[in-house]
């Protein structure tokens, strides 16, 4: 391990958390080169010299209107404001699937997901292992298929799936309790007319009118728990997790989630937790402000799912900030969750991160680790700027 300490003068914040405003504090910047994991950037178009493979997450209209492509489109406009660095054609390609099916099943998600991957791995994309990027629900897809990528793809093609890691930004691996609120109102089991505003309050539409359930069904955290927990791959799951508020519904779909949520996905699952507890943050010494402190209701380390790694945190971000070119949100970086990595991957790639540890007097000299200049960039550009 190799550090670099650099001392600045006294300067000022305009905003962390969303809500701190002018106020004066004394920066510390670190930039420390560990032996984790990198992601550099080759030809402005590439992770650590990899090709990329971008999964989108649950598109709510597919549930009124099935898409006729399959949800190719709606994927491509999916990631449409994601950081242009991570979208050239040469080197990423977009995976699609449709929201109105369930994952497994021989006309499933992951299915129509194999018959793409057939195509990509047999041209030598993944020769030199790829990275996986995915959002939201777009984290169960991805774990589902490579825990059954034998059975899906069969062992030849099983074999050129070669993946480095995943980033999961938001990821629901462990489902979310919206989901079964959700299901509730289209299957009619409660439709009072306050739940169907509610839902419809928070989804922005009438799902009363859906003709089918799809994958909200398999977002039940009892059920997504339960999907893809077999044969689980020893690949990294980089976690990108938050606790922002959606601007017009954080504040209702709140009082259905389990604990910290970024308005649509518990931390639970976002930090990769192996139980559907009430959690506030995904690590123990860390706050999701980056306050450095001891969190009590966090997941100890041997509580997350193997190879699951919260690096990232914000309780700025909101759930829909993660795949758009969203600014002025603070971030976090996790050095338990990149200690536990190190440890955990030996012959990994190195993470050059680059933070701030920042005290305030009003707040008796805490410190606050804040990755530097977040406030300034999307999800995307911190992504490609620390896994550098």
């Amino acid at each position: 391990m190799h550090k670099q300490v650099k001392t600045l003068p006294l300067n000022s914040l305009s905003s962390i958390g969303g809500y701190m405003k002018r106020h004066f504090f004394l920066t510390i910047t670190i930039k420390i080169t560990l032996s984790f994991l990198l992601f550099s950037t080759t030809a402005e178009a590439k992770l650590a010299g990899k090709n990329l493979l971008l999964v989108h997450g649950f598109q709510l209209e597919h549930l009124l209107s099935a898409p006729t492509d399959n949800g190719k489109a709606d994927a491509e406009n999916y990631w449409r404001n994601f950081e242009p660095a991570t979208k050239n054609p040469e080197s990423t390609r977009i995976l699609h699937w449709p929201s109105h099916l369930r994952i497994e099943g021989q006309h499933g998600i992951a299915a129509l997901l194999s018959e793409q991957l057939t195509t990509i791995l047999s041209s030598g994309f993944c020769d030199n292992q790829c990275i996986i990027v995915t959002h939201s629900t777009g984290d169960l897809v991805t774990r589902y298929m490579l825990a059954n990528k034998y059975s899906l793809l069969g062992p030849e093609l099983a074999e050129k799936l070669k993946v480095a890691a995943v980033i999961d930004m938001a990821g629901a691996g462990g489902g979310t309790e919206i989901a079964s609120v959700i299901l509730d109102v289209i299957n009619g089991i409660n439709q009072s007319s306050t739940m169907v505003e509610i839902v419809k309050f928070i989804s922005g539409v009438d799902l009363s009118a859906a003709t089918t359930t799809g994958i909200v069904t398999d977002l039940q955290p009892n059920i997504a728990r339960n999907l893809a927990l077999n044969h689980m791959d020893a690949i990294p799951h980089l976690r990108i997790a938050s606790t922002g508020n959606e601007d017009y519904f954080g504040f209702l779909s709140d009082m259905f989630i389990k604990g910290g949520d970024d308005s649509v996905v518990p931390l639970h699952s976002t930090c990769g937790a192996v139980f559907a507890n009430s959690y506030s943050s995904c690590v123990k010494d860390l706050a999701m402000d980056g306050k450095v402190q001891h969190v009590n209701d966090a997941p100890h380390s041997s509580e997350l799912y193997d190879y699951h790694y919260p690096i990232i945190l914000s309780d700025a971000l909101a759930h829909t900030d993660m795949n758009k070119d969203i600014r002025g949100n603070s971030m976090t970086f996790a050095l338990e969750g990149a200690s536990r990595y190190e440890d955990q991957n030996a012959n990994a790639l190195a993470l050059l991160p680059e933070y701030e540890v920042v005290t305030f007097w009003w707040d008796w000299f805490n410190e606050y680790r804040l990755i530097t200049g977040a406030q300034n960039k999307s999800v995307g550009r911190v992504i490609i700027d620390t896994f550098e």
